[in-house]
């Protein structure tokens, strides 16, 4: 079978925890939300490779669980949004991973992780046959070792790369990590990542990534301002911004940059320009930090091309307003 995207990284089963004072070693705080309990699905490959799935495109998550999937829910969740599944493994004696968000009325907050499954000591090597027809590979941040072996099978099978940048020296050790960069063919980074780079390759700009690797389009998301998008094309370089997608209020934004992504590389795998693909990450995103959970809100296909025609004409008046000020 020929996959659209394979996503590999850290599954979560995310428990959210609100507390009414501020948090404090020593002091007892009380716990705000009666639905702290509840599980939200999430995780970078999970979160990417549903909303890909939504939107109709074949996404296979390299991802391993816990014998509690049946008890999470979270393989009939994947399943019932369009995941294919065939590639996850089930860990025997193990619980799939789960994370604990806490926060605070001052919003600080602590993140509590459990890898479970996704543990280093249980990386096995990937099956070949699933990058052999794959159109593309999405590496976030998992162990070393399960990032080291997605990252060798697409290079082995030509698959492009697309990396979801993270700053974890544990995940990416620093070789590897420059690797990566020079071997990716999309880079996803918000503004403190971006500066990571840089310094990581000693670049006056991330663009000279354009003449020293694989690297043809990189993206800086902005939160609320948007992002700025840089190409790489014939006889130079082609950049531009595009708006955060504002439709409703913003309630949680976990979740937002994996829905940029997926959005962006639905555009992209539609053959849409990368100013398009960027106004469907924005509009993407926007779902997603309307609700609790990186998920919750996920749309229907036909819910996210209204939004998006409806985004698209704004920015249209947007940049006639601009033009006429000019």
């Amino acid at each position: 079978m020929q996959y659209d995207v394979l996503t590999s990284g850290y599954v979560s089963l995310d428990r959210i925890i609100r507390v009414k004072t501020p948090l404090k070693t020593g002091f007892t705080s009380l716990i705000e939300n009666s639905d702290n309990a509840k599980i939200n699905y999430g995780g970078c490959p999970v979160n990417i490779a549903f909303l890909l799935a939504r939107m109709g495109n074949k996404a296979l998550p390299l991802i391993r669980v816990g014998e509690d999937e049946e008890e999470t829910g979270l393989m009939a969740f994947l399943a019932g949004g369009g995941v294919c599944t065939e590639s996850i493994e089930v860990v025997k004696g193990e619980t799939t991973s789960n994370c604990y968000l806490i926060a605070d009325t001052e919003n600080n907050h602590i993140t509590i992780f459990y890898p479970g499954a996704m543990d280093k000591k249980y990386a096995v090597p990937m099956p070949d046959g699933f990058f052999e027809n794959a159109r593309m590979g999405v590496l976030t941040v998992g162990s070393y070792e399960d990032n080291l072996e997605f990252f060798r099978k697409c290079k082995k099978h030509k698959v492009p790369l697309v990396f979801g940048m993270k700053c974890d020296l544990e995940a990416f050790p620093k070789d590897f990590f420059k690797e990566v960069l020079k071997e990716s063919h999309i880079i996803f980074c918000n503004e403190a990542e971006r500066g990571e780079i840089e310094d990581a390759l000693n670049l006056k700009s991330i663009t000279e990534l354009f003449g020293t690797g694989k690297t043809e389009i990189i993206i800086t998301t902005l939160g609320k301002k948007g992002c700025i998008f840089y190409h790489k094309a014939r006889g130079g370089m082609d950049t531009g911004s595009v708006a955060a997608a504002e439709f409703g209020k913003v309630v949680d934004t976990t979740g937002s940059g994996d829905a940029f992504m997926a959005g962006f590389i639905h555009g992209y795998l539609q053959h849409k320009s990368i100013r398009e693909c960027c106004c469907m990450g924005s509009v993407m995103a926007s779902f997603i930090i309307e609700k609790v959970g990186c998920l919750t809100n996920a749309p229907s296909k036909q819910a996210f091309i209204e939004r998006y025609k409806q985004f698209m004409r704004q920015e249209s008046i947007g940049n006639s307003n601009k033009n006429r000020l000019q």
